[in-house]
């Protein structure tokens, strides 16, 4: 009886330590307590139509960048970090869409919310990004958007206001729905 009930038990326990539906997937990197962020609809924090004027991002040089600087051009904010895997796994897609939508005035900016501009460097010196690289050094960003996880994406209109959000990583087909909300394209 004992040699049944200890297979029973190695097997149950096997079991139980197997992912259930295929193989798992990368989970969505944490950085900060969850928080509500801004909303679809509100004015998007930094950006030539807010009201805050104190949110400060630097290039990889140290150089400040202001999201006002992007203003009237429709404006995707890439929330990322350099050890996260998801948004390694979402940066073809982005750098695609991107170059698809450049000359509609499309400008993608990528705000490291973690790492040290070295740390970033380094990255991008082997993973070459085709839009500009931005680092939160103070935190600002990362608290009046309310990101707690990478990647996390906003889709801002040329007028400022926030139309699209997603947490998480995108696939190509999440990217364009996003991207139809800021983009006006020409119909053929």
């Amino acid at each position: 009886m004992a040699p049944i009930v200890g297979v029973a038990v190695l097997g149950i326990a096997y079991l139980a330590s197997r992912p259930l539906g295929g193989s798992p997937r990368p989970s969505f990197f944490v950085i900060a307590s969850a928080a509500p962020g801004v909303q679809i609809g509100q004015i998007a924090p930094g950006t030539a139509t807010a009201d805050d004027g104190q949110l400060s991002l630097s290039d990889l040089d140290g150089t400040p960048l202001r999201l006002a600087d992007f203003a009237d051009r429709p404006l995707w904010l890439v929330f990322w970090k350099t050890a996260c895997e998801p948004c390694e796994a979402e940066a073809a897609d982005v750098t695609a869409a991107y170059a698809a939508h450049r000359n509609e005035g499309l400008a993608v900016l990528a705000v490291d919310v973690w790492d040290t501009p070295d740390v970033v460097r380094d990255y991008t010196a082997s993973h070459p990004l085709d839009y500009p690289i931005a680092i939160d050094t103070s935190g600002s960003f990362l608290a009046a958007y309310g990101v707690w996880g990478a990647p996390t994406h906003y889709f801002i209109g040329s007028d400022g206001i926030i139309r699209d959000r997603y947490f998480g990583p995108m696939t190509a087909d999440l990217i364009a729905g996003s991207l139809a909300t800021i983009v006006q394209t020409e119909a053929p």
